[in-house]
């Protein structure tokens, strides 16, 4: 009976994409290759092959692109009417306007990837369409994740997503999402369904043109540092002020399934404001937590995000503690405890800056599978101070850099600041249609410092249905408490093709080899369909 009430949700999910109205989604050019150019947004759903995208310049979009390929998060395009393009070049796509649910990436990522993060991403304030008409969408995808080592038993492990999102069902008010993962280990005889991750399932009924009421799990975006809430949620949005409320509990800490003992409520009130150039929304929440009837935490959380002036983005978000036990007694307090700040300032085409502080309590990610370096380096890396910056001085030349500030934690092993940088180049117009990047890093922290220098080869195939990309990293690792040190070789072949307009796949193989004469194999390989 443990597993019976997600089981009986993931056996009947369903989930779409989007509402019927048309709006415009912001991404920003990544990279260009010789025949065409990349394009990153924080999602691709509602652009399709053969959509349009647009160059935003001065409140004016020019077009610009046709979309060829496209993944969740990017899109490659062709450019049209001469138009000069250059990273960091803000583009624009039409879609249909949507309340998706949240979906954790399942490519390989170097950098950690938590449901909470992605929904941080999506807390613009979203159109409003009172359109009753059905809508169905959705992706499943498989994953094989394969370890194979030296000096530990191999392990290989399979993966099932499936988003899917009916919207209008009937063409009524009642609309369903969910996105759900399933992961095991072959020839694992240990509990069966232990690895069922449900992120957000969730039944979504329209009170009127501007209220709803939702009974599942989801991510409330105007509370996103806040978590999924397991109850009812309340939610009514008006033209500059939106507000509501959640009753529930909160998934288990360690395993993510329901757990009643960790009831939660709370309540929110946000307000909205738009103009030529964008939007800010701020929204200020209070909530209590508890653990078996007993308050477990109380605080209130408060949290902008801002586009209003031009070629400026700013978010950010403070969580204050208001209760504590002292000597087993409680009492009211007034504690900040976290903090997290970013903004993107891009004032030329050539030029994009950034820059982010964060000091939020450590995140649980279920998804990101990393070797020891990337893993080394997230946590070495995470939390602090960040500025990023990218520069394309002339056509197929980009060059920017990260460099990263973290204070000493009160962990014994961590007394020192860490500190990081890290610097790419790149060119795209390479005989045989080549692009190339160059890469370095280096950190230092209490524990341990070290050296990661990268080159890759890049190269599109078949009108840019089919990627390849070659890579090699050499890395250098120094313990402070010994004389010991690791020096790894990472060699990366990764591989995607387009089969069809909704068919992906795409495959990564990674070997790396260290001074001790170990040796690590990673193999991924993902299919997807959307429908």
């Amino acid at each position: 009976m443990k597993y019976l009430f997600l089981i009986i949700l993931a056996c009947v999910s369903i989930h779409t994409y989007g509402q019927t109205s048309d709006d415009m989604v912001t991404g920003n050019v990544s990279y260009i290759s010789s025949q065409h150019v990349y394009v990153r947004f924080v999602s691709t759903e509602g652009v399709h092959v053969g959509d349009t995208l647009f160059l935003v310049q001065n409140s004016k979009k020019l077009p610009a692109l046709i979309v060829s390929s496209l993944s969740s998060i990017s899109c490659v395009g062709t450019p049209i009417n001469n138009v000069t393009l250059n990273v960091t070049n803000p583009i624009a796509a039409r879609k249909k306007v949507e309340e998706k649910p949240l979906e954790v990436v399942a490519e390989k990522s170097i950098e950690s990837i938590s449901v909470n993060d992605q929904a941080i991403k999506s807390t613009a304030k979203k159109g409003k369409d009172s359109n009753t008409k059905q809508r169905f969408d959705g992706r499943m995808s498989i994953s094989s994740y394969s370890n194979i080592s030296t000096n530990y038993p191999s392990n290989n492990r399979l993966r099932y997503n499936l988003t899917m999102n009916a919207e209008h069902i009937g063409n009524s008010k009642l609309s369903l999402e969910s996105y759900i993962s399933f992961t095991h280990k072959l020839n694992d005889s240990t509990e069966k369904y232990k690895d069922l991750k449900v992120y957000n399932l969730a039944l979504k009924y329209d009170i009127g043109k501007t209220a709803h009421i939702t009974l599942g799990r989801k991510i409330n975006n105007y509370m996103a540092n806040v978590g999924a809430v397991d109850g009812l949620q309340f939610e009514n949005d008006g033209k500059h002020f939106s507000y509501g409320a959640v009753a529930g509990s909160r998934p288990d800490t360690y395993t993510y399934y329901l757990n009643p003992d960790l009831l939660q409520f709370g309540a929110f009130i946000a307000h909205n404001h738009q103009n030529k150039v964008g939007t800010a929304q701020t929204s200020l929440a209070a909530f209590n937590q508890m653990n078996k009837l007993k308050t477990d935490r109380r605080f209130v959380y408060f949290q902008h995000s801002n586009s209003l002036l031009k070629n400026v983005d700013l978010f950010c978000s403070v969580e204050m503690d208001l209760y504590a036990k002292k000597d087993s007694l409680p009492k009211n307090t007034f504690d900040l405890t976290s903090v997290y700040a970013s903004l993107r300032y891009s004032p030329w085409r050539q030029l994009s800056m950034s820059l982010s502080y964060d000091a939020r309590k450590n995140i649980y990610y279920y998804e990101t599978y990393k070797n020891r370096i990337d893993s080394t380096l997230d946590k070495a890396t995470r939390q602090g101070f960040r500025f990023q910056t990218t520069v394309r001085p002339f056509r197929y030349f980009s060059v920017g850099g990260t460099a990263g500030y973290r204070l000493p934690t009160k962990i014994k092993a961590d007394t020192l600041a860490t500190q990081n940088a890290n610097a790419f180049m790149s060119y795209s117009n390479l005989p045989f249609q080549l692009s190339t990047t160059l890469t370095a890093t280096t950190f230092k922290s209490g524990y341990t410092n070290g050296n990661v220098y990268g080159i890759s080869l890049n190269r599109d195939f078949f009108s840019g249905k089919f990627n390849l990309e070659g890579e090699y990293r050499k890395a250098t690792f120094n313990y402070s408490n010994s004389q010991l040190k690791t020096i790894q070789n990472i060699a990366e072949l990764s591989l995607s093709w387009r089969i069809a307009k909704k068919l992906m796949l795409s495959a990564d193989f990674e070997t790396t080899f260290d001074n001790d004469k170990n040796r690590d194999t990673r193999i991924f390989v993902n299919i997807s369909q959307r429908f």
